[in-house]
């Protein structure tokens, strides 16, 4: 037969339940407390991290735009070489052809020009 807990023993056992209880409330308050924390800094980390990837994304970009008006100006001023060796005379194209440049038939022009005065 099972014996009866007395009173003395049924108190104690009464106040270690509110000691845990009371601690229990007491971790679950730190508990609430850090979610609420957790929740108020949440955007601010979110806002950093979209940030710091931003400017990431936006360096990256700025290399590849750079890197794209580099390659066009050389290409623009590889054209104005073809176009200034083509005016004067100084393509394979022209001087194979036996041409004369643009400044050579300037110069014949106003030679003509001259006489003829």
């Amino acid at each position: 037969m099972k014996k009866q807990p007395t009173t003395e023993q049924l108190e104690q056992i009464r106040d270690q339940l509110r000691e845990e209880i009371r601690e229990a409330r007491g971790t679950l308050k730190d508990l609430r407390a850090e979610i609420r924390t957790a929740r108020r800094l949440l955007p601010e980390l979110a806002a950093e991290r979209i940030s710091s990837e931003v400017a990431t994304q936006l360096a990256r970009l700025g290399d590849a735009t750079t890197t794209a008006m580099e390659a066009a100006v050389n290409r623009v001023n590889a054209k104005f070489d073809e176009l200034y060796d083509i005016i004067t005379g100084q393509d394979h194209a022209s001087r194979r052809a036996g041409e004369p440049s643009i400044p050579d038939l300037i110069r014949a022009r106003a030679q003509v020009d001259r006489e003829e005065l």
